[in-house]
């Protein structure tokens, strides 16, 4: 929750960059505006920095305008889901995880707001391109000959993760996984897990 106090220093950061008259009324909208978002003063401070720093910066003088709290709220959940583009769940130690909901959770807040840096992403496992997926998608094919008559093939098994569908997120063989808010992200632990297993043909081959 953002106190009343924390909502004037807002409003007070935003007059020192755009010479607004701050009142009683301004002070209460925001704070109703903000709490009602379910915004932290961290998140809303970094927000009112970024729209003035950056985004006004890049306009020209006379396209340039005062901050508003819809402003302030979309560009704080912008920046809380840059924060978690990379997100990666840090299991404890060992193989099992009773608490994994309330960790995950914690673990999604604290890399959210700031608190926690997101682990960095290796440099070879970050999303393919779509073009790139699609050529890929064709590696290990058989070329038929003019003269081949058609059959049926197995299907094509795919390895590692992407070969399994995600127990975590669902996410269908061959699609990559996805955060809880529906950006691409490397596969979950479990889908890595299970790709570990045989597939039930290869148990019986």
């Amino acid at each position: 929750m953002i106190s009343y106090d924390e909502a004037g220093r807002l409003l007070g950061l935003a007059a020192a960059r755009d010479q607004r008259t701050v009142g009683d009324a301004d002070i209460l909208a925001w704070h109703a505006d903000l709490n009602a978002a379910a915004l932290t003063y961290r998140d809303a401070e970094t927000a009112i920095t970024r729209f003035y720093a950056v985004d006004m910066a890049s306009l020209q003088p006379d396209q340039r305008r005062r901050v508003t709290t819809p402003d302030v709220i979309s560009i704080a959940r912008k920046i809380r889901d840059e924060r978690l583009a990379n997100f990666v769940y840090q299991p404890p130690p060992g193989d099992r995880d009773p608490n994994y909901i309330k960790r995950l959770r914690g673990q999604l807040e604290a890399t959210a707001s700031g608190n926690t840096p997101p682990p960095a992403r290796p440099a070879l496992t970050g999303s393919t391109p779509t073009p790139t997926r699609a050529l890929l998608s064709s590696v290990g094919r058989r070329i038929p000959d003019e003269d081949d008559t058609p059959t049926e093939r197995p299907p094509i098994q795919r390895p590692g993760p992407l070969g399994r569908q995600c127990p975590k997120c669902a996410a269908a063989i061959g699609r990559p996984c996805r955060t809880p808010r529906g950006k691409e992200r490397p596969p979950h632990p479990a889908r890595r897990t299970a790709s570990t297993l045989r597939h039930p043909e290869e148990e019986t081959a």
